[in-house]
């Protein structure tokens, strides 16, 4: 009642509450029925004869979205620095040497019906990855899609966790804008140089809910932000020549050093926001919960093949969102709700009700096939 005492102060005296009521019904409505809708109808067959560049390919999101451009039919080159398996490197938790490499990802792309070029290329040296778009368009004449999503800060962020800014210093600015913020900004520009010469294109930056609200640290937030503003604001230069760019926003993903407990160690104001509950994540990432890589990027390659999606530039886009309205699932077979969504959180409440009827855990990896899901499981998800 007291929203309604507060909005009825502020509208003309002449004008009822029952009428204010009426017309921001009538703009809700006119709002939802505007904005641009996903849909499976818009989608081209598949996208054979399409070039495309990911950056940070070696795991995580980046595999994942370089393995569905792959089942798409793409033509996929796919950067980062841990070339060969079972190379060392730090791109685990706390600087530890992780799994995953550009030659294992090609292996899946490739078994997913896509071509795939691994190259082990630097992001923060400029000049590597003015090179890496000079081989692609000398390799395949054209370059239809870039996806900015190289991190560097993957094993800084848990090894500074709990600490204010002001004790990280400068050197947290650069670990976490430098291979990131930066480097998308540098690559967007060689991309784009290519792209104009065909009119078309679609870059994609591979951002955060960081950049809506505070979580991890202040660089953090910042460089997030950051990363869709530039979407945004290279959307309106690139719209002359046909190019679409947006962010994305994937939720909570069960990449290999979110499963090793990157989400582990901060505390309130120190990485987690006041008023926020203490929540053990990893209780999650056996549950539909959590998405998959693969989840991401099936909704980019969906967004690839769209012949609308221009609709969409300079937007933030969620995966979530994007596969309701493109019919997609994960190699699940299970569609994750956007965690921000009352779905999310019911079904955090309807955790013992879940479980009980098989549809809280369900079976299956990452990128492996999974076992048939319950009746209950593809009610529910």
């Amino acid at each position: 009642a007291s929203h309604s005492h507060r909005l009825a102060s502020i509208l003309p005296s002449t004008m009822s509450l029952r009428s204010a009521v009426v017309v921001l019904g009538v703009a809700a409505a006119v709002y939802a029925l505007s904005r641009p809708a996903f849909s499976k109808d818009n989608l081209l067959p598949s996208l054979s004869g399409q070039v495309a560049v990911v950056t940070g390919g070696s795991r995580g999101i980046g595999k994942g979205i370089a393995v569905a451009l792959g089942e798409a039919g793409a033509t996929v080159y796919i950067t980062g620095r841990t070339l060969a398996k079972g190379a060392a490197n730090a791109g685990g938790v706390n600087g530890t040497s992780q799994k995953g490499s550009l030659e294992e990802t090609c292996d899946l792309v490739r078994a997913a019906g896509g071509r795939c070029v691994p190259l082990a290329v630097d992001s923060a040296d400029d000049e590597q990855l003015k090179k890496l778009f000079a081989q692609v368009m000398e390799e395949q004449g054209r370059l239809d899609i870039l996806v900015n999503n190289a991190f560097s800060a993957v094993s800084y962020l848990p090894k500074t966790a709990g600490m204010p800014f002001w004790e990280k210093g400068a050197e947290a600015w650069d670990q976490i804008n430098h291979v990131g913020l930066r480097s998308h900004y540098v690559a967007s520009i060689f991309a784009a140089q290519q792209m104009l010469k065909a009119q078309r294109g679609l870059i994609v930056n591979v951002g955060s809910f960081g950049g809506l609200d505070y979580i991890f640290d202040v660089a953090y937030g910042i460089g997030k932000s950051a990363m869709d503003r530039m979407a945004h604001d290279m959307a309106i230069e690139l719209f002359t020549e046909n190019i679409t760019m947006v962010s994305l926003w994937p939720g909570l993903v069960k990449t290999e050093n979110v499963e090793d407990g990157a989400l582990t160690g901060m505390q309130e104001r120190r990485g987690r926001k006041p008023g926020d509950p203490e929540f053990d994540m990893a209780k999650l990432l056996p549950t539909p919960l959590a998405e998959t890589p693969l989840f991401s990027g099936r909704a980019v390659a969906a967004l690839a093949r769209d012949v609308r999606k221009m609709d969409f530039t300079g937007k933030v886009l969620v995966p979530a969102v994007m596969a309701s309205g493109y019919g997609l699932t994960d190699e699940r077979g299970v569609r994750s709700p956007p965690f921000t969504s009352i779905k999310f959180l019911l079904s955090i409440a309807l955790e013992p009700v879940l479980a009980k009827y098989g549809a809280w855990n369900v079976p299956g990896g990452c990128f492996q096939p999974s076992a048939a899901l319950s009746d209950a499981a593809k009610f529910w998800w």
